[in-house]
């Protein structure tokens, strides 16, 4: 077992029934994210700096300005991307994060 598999995951309370969604594993420096149901896809580290960075663009459906991932739209899904690291999330797993994040859910500071 990984220590990324050993972090305290969360995913927003918008996501249910063990639907997939974006996995969430905050630390005192960084801000882990995979796919719930998908975790061979990788894992992107966020600085707690990029981590709100991030999430204020997704909640104003702006495009990541930080270099610490990229986020495009493959119509209906989106994809947070970081190097090798590419996460594909349905429309009903992103929506369900952009909701927990709008109820700041994900606020970690």
């Amino acid at each position: 077992m990984s220590t990324v598999d050993r972090l305290a995951w969360r995913t927003s309370s918008y996501s249910g029934n063990g639907e997939g969604c974006v996995d969430v594993a905050p630390t005192p420096s960084t801000v882990f994210v995979r796919h719930a149901k998908h975790h061979g896809q990788g894992t992107i580290a966020f600085t707690a700096e990029q981590w709100s960075d991030f999430v204020q663009e997704v909640l104003a459906g702006r495009p990541s300005r930080s270099g610490a991932v990229g986020v495009t739209c493959d119509t209906p899904d989106t994809v947070v991307s970081s190097g090798d690291v590419r996460l594909r999330f349905n429309e009903i797993e992103w929506s369900a994060f952009v909701a927990g994040a709008t109820d700041g859910e994900f606020d970690f500071q």
